[in-house]
Protein backbone atom coordinates (compact mmCIF):
# COMPACT_ATOMS: atom_id res chain seq x y z
CA UNK A 1 0.00 0.00 0.00
CA UNK A 2 1.45 3.31 -1.19
CA UNK A 3 -0.17 6.64 -1.51
CA UNK A 4 -0.04 9.43 -4.00
CA UNK A 5 0.04 13.06 -3.09
CA UNK A 6 -1.78 15.49 -5.27
CA UNK A 7 -2.33 19.17 -5.32
CA UNK A 8 -4.96 20.86 -3.36
CA UNK A 9 -6.23 22.70 -6.90
CA UNK A 10 -4.74 21.12 -9.51
CA UNK A 11 -4.71 17.28 -8.83
CA UNK A 12 -1.29 17.08 -10.15
CA UNK A 13 1.07 14.22 -8.88
CA UNK A 14 3.75 16.03 -6.27
CA UNK A 15 5.15 12.97 -4.83
CA UNK A 16 4.05 9.44 -3.33
CA UNK A 17 4.83 7.80 -0.01
CA UNK A 18 5.60 4.41 0.23
CA UNK A 19 7.32 3.82 3.75
CA UNK A 20 5.22 5.04 6.87
CA UNK A 21 5.14 4.64 10.53
CA UNK A 22 1.18 3.85 10.94
CA UNK A 23 -1.96 4.22 8.78
CA UNK A 24 -5.46 4.58 9.83
CA UNK A 25 -8.13 4.35 6.71
CA UNK A 26 -11.47 5.12 7.06
CA UNK A 27 -13.63 5.16 4.14
CA UNK A 28 -17.96 5.36 4.48
CA UNK A 29 -20.62 4.52 3.04
CA UNK A 30 -23.03 7.93 3.96
CA UNK A 31 -21.13 9.36 6.94
CA UNK A 32 -17.62 10.99 7.80
CA UNK A 33 -14.88 9.30 7.38
CA UNK A 34 -10.89 9.60 8.22
CA UNK A 35 -7.85 9.02 7.97
CA UNK A 36 -4.10 9.41 9.47
CA UNK A 37 -0.92 8.96 8.04
CA UNK A 38 2.29 8.77 10.60
CA UNK A 39 5.65 9.44 8.70
CA UNK A 40 9.14 10.11 9.76
CA UNK A 41 9.98 13.56 9.80
CA UNK A 42 12.39 13.81 6.79
CA UNK A 43 12.73 17.22 4.83
CA UNK A 44 10.69 15.43 2.28
CA UNK A 45 7.85 14.25 3.99
CA UNK A 46 7.39 17.76 5.83
CA UNK A 47 7.63 18.78 2.41
CA UNK A 48 5.31 16.63 0.83
CA UNK A 49 2.68 16.71 3.18
CA UNK A 50 0.99 19.89 3.68
CA UNK A 51 -2.15 20.78 4.76
CA UNK A 52 -5.22 20.60 1.47
CA UNK A 53 -3.45 18.52 -0.18
CA UNK A 54 -5.17 15.17 -1.15
CA UNK A 55 -3.82 11.43 -0.22
CA UNK A 56 -5.12 8.57 -2.59
CA UNK A 57 -4.22 4.99 -1.67
CA UNK A 58 -2.60 3.74 -5.17
CA UNK A 59 -3.80 0.99 -4.78
CA UNK A 60 -7.72 1.19 -3.98
CA UNK A 61 -9.74 -0.04 -7.05
CA UNK A 62 -12.05 3.32 -6.64
CA UNK A 63 -9.69 5.63 -5.44
CA UNK A 64 -11.26 8.23 -2.49
CA UNK A 65 -9.06 11.28 -1.82
CA UNK A 66 -8.64 12.35 1.71
CA UNK A 67 -7.99 15.88 2.83
CA UNK A 68 -5.07 16.52 4.57
CA UNK A 69 -6.44 18.82 7.35
CA UNK A 70 -4.14 18.96 9.72
CA UNK A 71 -0.95 17.97 10.96
CA UNK A 72 1.41 18.03 13.99
CA UNK A 73 4.64 16.38 15.99
CA UNK A 74 2.93 16.38 19.65
CA UNK A 75 3.81 12.46 19.78
CA UNK A 76 6.55 10.82 21.69
CA UNK A 77 9.14 10.05 18.89
CA UNK A 78 8.31 13.50 16.99
CA UNK A 79 6.89 11.88 14.07
CA UNK A 80 4.91 14.00 11.42
CA UNK A 81 1.50 13.13 11.67
CA UNK A 82 -0.93 14.16 9.26
CA UNK A 83 -5.11 13.62 9.50
CA UNK A 84 -7.93 14.21 7.66
CA UNK A 85 -11.13 13.54 5.98
CA UNK A 86 -12.59 11.88 2.54
CA UNK A 87 -13.20 15.02 -0.48
CA UNK A 88 -16.65 14.98 0.30
CA UNK A 89 -15.56 17.37 3.20
CA UNK A 90 -15.81 19.88 0.87
CA UNK A 91 -19.48 19.35 0.78
CA UNK A 92 -18.85 20.99 5.03
CA UNK A 93 -17.79 24.08 3.55
CA UNK A 94 -20.66 24.25 1.08
CA UNK A 95 -24.80 25.49 2.64
CA UNK A 96 -28.07 25.83 1.57
CA UNK A 97 -31.62 26.74 2.63
CA UNK A 98 -33.22 24.73 0.23
CA UNK A 99 -36.10 22.59 1.70
CA UNK A 100 -35.95 18.90 0.40
CA UNK A 101 -39.56 17.04 1.06
CA UNK A 102 -41.20 14.06 -0.79
CA UNK A 103 -38.71 13.99 -3.34
CA UNK A 104 -36.72 11.55 -5.26
CA UNK A 105 -33.09 11.19 -3.01
CA UNK A 106 -30.80 11.15 -5.62
CA UNK A 107 -32.65 13.80 -8.03
CA UNK A 108 -32.26 15.69 -4.51
CA UNK A 109 -28.61 15.56 -3.62
CA UNK A 110 -27.46 15.64 -7.03
CA UNK A 111 -29.35 18.75 -7.16
CA UNK A 112 -27.95 20.60 -4.39
CA UNK A 113 -24.57 19.62 -5.20
CA UNK A 114 -24.93 20.97 -8.56
CA UNK A 115 -26.13 24.15 -6.93
CA UNK A 116 -23.08 24.72 -4.45
CA UNK A 117 -20.58 27.07 -4.98
CA UNK A 118 -17.26 25.47 -7.96
CA UNK A 119 -14.48 23.65 -6.10
CA UNK A 120 -11.45 23.44 -8.35
CA UNK A 121 -12.01 20.18 -10.58
CA UNK A 122 -14.73 18.84 -9.07
CA UNK A 123 -17.99 17.94 -10.77
CA UNK A 124 -21.48 15.72 -10.46
CA UNK A 125 -22.11 12.51 -11.71
CA UNK A 126 -25.21 12.02 -14.01
CA UNK A 127 -27.87 9.83 -11.98
CA UNK A 128 -28.20 5.98 -12.04
CA UNK A 129 -31.54 5.98 -11.75
CA UNK A 130 -32.15 4.77 -7.83
CA UNK A 131 -35.76 5.57 -7.04
CA UNK A 132 -35.99 5.90 -3.63
CA UNK A 133 -38.06 8.73 -2.39
CA UNK A 134 -37.36 11.13 0.45
CA UNK A 135 -40.52 11.48 2.49
CA UNK A 136 -39.07 13.52 5.92
CA UNK A 137 -38.39 17.28 5.75
CA UNK A 138 -34.66 18.63 5.84
CA UNK A 139 -33.88 22.05 5.20
CA UNK A 140 -30.81 24.27 6.19
CA UNK A 141 -27.40 23.02 6.31
CA UNK A 142 -24.23 22.23 5.02
CA UNK A 143 -24.54 20.15 2.11
CA UNK A 144 -22.88 17.48 3.70
CA UNK A 145 -25.42 17.24 6.35
CA UNK A 146 -27.88 17.09 3.73
CA UNK A 147 -26.53 14.00 2.09
CA UNK A 148 -25.70 12.35 5.35
CA UNK A 149 -29.60 12.49 6.56
CA UNK A 150 -31.19 11.71 2.90
CA UNK A 151 -28.58 9.08 2.33
CA UNK A 152 -29.58 7.59 5.92
CA UNK A 153 -32.95 7.83 5.74
CA UNK A 154 -32.93 6.35 1.99
CA UNK A 155 -30.35 3.58 2.14
CA UNK A 156 -28.22 5.66 -0.36
CA UNK A 157 -24.35 6.08 -0.27
CA UNK A 158 -22.22 9.40 -1.29
CA UNK A 159 -18.80 9.74 -2.11
CA UNK A 160 -15.89 12.29 -4.12
CA UNK A 161 -14.42 10.23 -6.10
CA UNK A 162 -11.06 10.64 -8.10
CA UNK A 163 -11.75 10.25 -11.59
CA UNK A 164 -9.22 10.58 -14.97
CA UNK A 165 -5.58 10.45 -15.48
CA UNK A 166 -2.71 13.31 -15.46
CA UNK A 167 -3.85 16.37 -16.81
CA UNK A 168 -7.60 14.88 -17.17
CA UNK A 169 -8.09 13.88 -13.44
CA UNK A 170 -10.92 15.63 -11.42
CA UNK A 171 -13.05 14.71 -8.37
CA UNK A 172 -16.43 13.24 -9.24
CA UNK A 173 -19.63 13.57 -6.29
CA UNK A 174 -21.53 10.58 -6.94
CA UNK A 175 -24.54 9.17 -5.23
CA UNK A 176 -24.39 5.09 -5.51
CA UNK A 177 -25.98 2.06 -3.89
CA UNK A 178 -24.28 -1.60 -4.24
CA UNK A 179 -25.90 -4.58 -6.05
CA UNK A 180 -26.44 -7.04 -3.25
CA UNK A 181 -24.04 -10.13 -4.21
CA UNK A 182 -25.50 -13.03 -2.90
CA UNK A 183 -21.62 -14.69 -2.45
CA UNK A 184 -21.15 -12.20 0.25
CA UNK A 185 -22.66 -14.89 2.81
CA UNK A 186 -21.09 -14.77 6.71
CA UNK A 187 -21.89 -17.81 9.08
CA UNK A 188 -19.81 -18.90 11.99
CA UNK A 189 -20.02 -22.50 10.17
CA UNK A 190 -17.73 -20.58 7.91
CA UNK A 191 -15.20 -18.94 9.98
CA UNK A 192 -16.57 -15.63 8.25
CA UNK A 193 -18.66 -14.15 11.17
CA UNK A 194 -16.66 -14.03 14.63
CA UNK A 195 -17.13 -12.52 18.33
CA UNK A 196 -20.88 -12.33 18.02
CA UNK A 197 -23.08 -11.14 21.12
CA UNK A 198 -26.66 -10.43 21.77
CA UNK A 199 -29.56 -9.43 23.64
CA UNK A 200 -33.55 -9.07 23.03
CA UNK A 201 -36.55 -7.84 24.61
CA UNK A 202 -40.04 -6.95 23.95
CA UNK A 203 -41.45 -5.29 27.15
CA UNK A 204 -42.06 -2.10 25.45
CA UNK A 205 -43.08 -3.06 22.24
CA UNK A 206 -46.49 -1.50 20.63
CA UNK A 207 -47.80 -2.49 17.20
CA UNK A 208 -50.88 -0.70 17.21
CA UNK A 209 -51.64 2.90 18.38
CA UNK A 210 -54.56 5.00 18.65
CA UNK A 211 -53.99 8.43 17.99
CA UNK A 212 -56.31 10.78 19.25
CA UNK A 213 -56.31 14.36 18.03
CA UNK A 214 -58.30 17.59 17.93
CA UNK A 215 -62.06 17.63 19.46
CA UNK A 216 -63.58 16.98 22.49
CA UNK A 217 -65.92 13.47 23.89
CA UNK A 218 -67.80 11.74 20.94
CA UNK A 219 -66.31 14.41 18.69
CA UNK A 220 -62.89 13.89 19.01
CA UNK A 221 -60.78 13.02 15.54
CA UNK A 222 -59.48 9.37 16.48
CA UNK A 223 -57.64 7.62 13.80
CA UNK A 224 -56.00 3.71 14.41
CA UNK A 225 -52.47 2.82 12.84
CA UNK A 226 -50.29 0.25 12.56
CA UNK A 227 -50.80 -3.83 12.65
CA UNK A 228 -54.94 -2.94 12.84
CA UNK A 229 -55.04 -6.61 11.82
CA UNK A 230 -53.38 -8.03 14.65
CA UNK A 231 -54.86 -10.06 17.84
CA UNK A 232 -54.92 -11.65 20.79
CA UNK A 233 -51.48 -12.01 22.05
CA UNK A 234 -49.74 -10.28 19.04
CA UNK A 235 -51.61 -7.43 19.70
CA UNK A 236 -49.43 -4.36 21.55
CA UNK A 237 -51.86 -1.32 21.82
CA UNK A 238 -50.47 1.99 22.88
CA UNK A 239 -52.65 5.80 22.94
CA UNK A 240 -50.84 8.48 21.50
CA UNK A 241 -52.09 11.99 22.04
CA UNK A 242 -51.67 14.05 18.76
CA UNK A 243 -53.73 16.88 20.38
CA UNK A 244 -50.99 19.36 19.10
CA UNK A 245 -51.95 18.37 15.48
CA UNK A 246 -54.73 20.84 15.12
CA UNK A 247 -56.95 21.02 11.52
CA UNK A 248 -55.36 23.50 8.78
CA UNK A 249 -57.16 25.88 7.09
CA UNK A 250 -60.74 24.60 5.56
CA UNK A 251 -59.73 21.17 7.29
CA UNK A 252 -62.43 20.09 10.25
CA UNK A 253 -61.96 17.07 12.88
CA UNK A 254 -62.85 14.76 9.58
CA UNK A 255 -60.58 15.84 6.75
CA UNK A 256 -59.00 12.72 5.25
CA UNK A 257 -55.64 14.93 4.82
CA UNK A 258 -56.05 16.00 8.91
CA UNK A 259 -56.79 12.55 9.70
CA UNK A 260 -53.90 11.40 7.45
CA UNK A 261 -51.55 14.08 9.62
CA UNK A 262 -52.62 12.37 13.08
CA UNK A 263 -51.81 8.69 11.30
CA UNK A 264 -48.15 9.66 10.54
CA UNK A 265 -47.86 10.97 14.28
CA UNK A 266 -48.82 7.26 15.31
CA UNK A 267 -46.53 5.98 12.89
CA UNK A 268 -43.84 7.66 13.55
CA UNK A 269 -44.19 7.42 17.09
CA UNK A 270 -44.32 3.80 16.50
CA UNK A 271 -40.84 3.35 15.49
CA UNK A 272 -39.75 4.13 19.06
CA UNK A 273 -41.85 0.98 20.44
CA UNK A 274 -40.06 -2.56 18.23
CA UNK A 275 -38.79 -4.63 19.78
CA UNK A 276 -35.57 -4.32 21.45
CA UNK A 277 -32.53 -6.24 20.02
CA UNK A 278 -28.93 -6.47 18.83
CA UNK A 279 -26.62 -8.44 17.71
CA UNK A 280 -22.83 -7.39 17.52
CA UNK A 281 -20.28 -9.29 14.90
CA UNK A 282 -17.30 -8.88 13.44
CA UNK A 283 -17.18 -10.54 10.02
CA UNK A 284 -14.18 -11.48 7.19
CA UNK A 285 -13.90 -7.94 5.46
CA UNK A 286 -11.63 -9.07 2.58
CA UNK A 287 -13.38 -8.48 -0.73
CA UNK A 288 -15.77 -5.87 1.15
CA UNK A 289 -16.32 -2.40 0.39
CA UNK A 290 -18.32 0.49 1.76
CA UNK A 291 -22.39 -0.10 1.06
CA UNK A 292 -21.59 -3.72 -0.16
CA UNK A 293 -24.68 -6.12 1.11
CA UNK A 294 -23.87 -9.00 3.69
CA UNK A 295 -26.04 -11.68 4.47
CA UNK A 296 -25.06 -13.37 7.86
CA UNK A 297 -26.50 -16.15 9.66
CA UNK A 298 -26.52 -17.36 13.08
CA UNK A 299 -27.82 -20.81 13.06
CA UNK A 300 -27.55 -21.79 16.71
CA UNK A 301 -29.69 -18.21 18.01
CA UNK A 302 -31.98 -18.88 15.15
CA UNK A 303 -31.37 -15.39 13.43
CA UNK A 304 -30.34 -14.47 10.20
CA UNK A 305 -30.00 -10.74 8.82
CA UNK A 306 -29.20 -8.14 5.97
CA UNK A 307 -26.82 -5.42 6.85
CA UNK A 308 -24.99 -2.87 5.16
CA UNK A 309 -21.08 -1.90 5.63
CA UNK A 310 -20.90 1.52 6.87
CA UNK A 311 -17.27 1.59 6.35
CA UNK A 312 -14.50 -0.03 5.57
CA UNK A 313 -11.18 0.34 8.23
CA UNK A 314 -7.67 -0.16 7.04
CA UNK A 315 -5.25 0.04 9.81
CA UNK A 316 -1.51 -0.67 9.38
CA UNK A 317 1.76 -0.34 11.39
CA UNK A 318 4.98 -2.04 11.54
CA UNK A 319 3.59 -5.33 12.94
CA UNK A 320 0.97 -5.93 10.20
CA UNK A 321 -2.39 -4.63 8.59
CA UNK A 322 -5.43 -5.29 9.54
CA UNK A 323 -9.23 -4.79 7.52
CA UNK A 324 -12.19 -4.17 9.50
CA UNK A 325 -15.87 -3.82 8.13
CA UNK A 326 -17.59 -1.37 10.92
CA UNK A 327 -21.37 -2.49 10.03
CA UNK A 328 -25.05 -0.53 9.26
CA UNK A 329 -28.09 -1.33 11.71
CA UNK A 330 -28.43 -5.06 10.91
CA UNK A 331 -32.26 -6.47 9.59
CA UNK A 332 -32.59 -9.81 11.40
CA UNK A 333 -35.03 -12.25 10.79
CA UNK A 334 -36.23 -15.46 12.39
CA UNK A 335 -34.73 -18.79 10.32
Amino acid sequence: MTFDILDETTLARLGNIDVWVSVYWDEPYNTEGSFSLEVRPTPENLALLREGRWVVRTDAAVKIPMRICYRSNENEDANLVVTGCPATWIYTKRVSVSAIKNENAETAMLTLAKAAKPWPRLEVAEPKGFDTKFENQTSGAALFDYFKTVGAACDLGFRVILSGKNSTKKLVFEVFRPTADPNNRFSPKWGSLTGASWAFGDGSYANVALVPGAGEGKDRAMVWVGDTDAAGAQRREMIIDARDVQPEDSETNTSASYLKRLADRGAAKLLDQLRSGSIEMTLDADGLEPGDVCFCSLPDLGYKATVRVADIIIQSQMDGTTRTARLGTPVWHKI
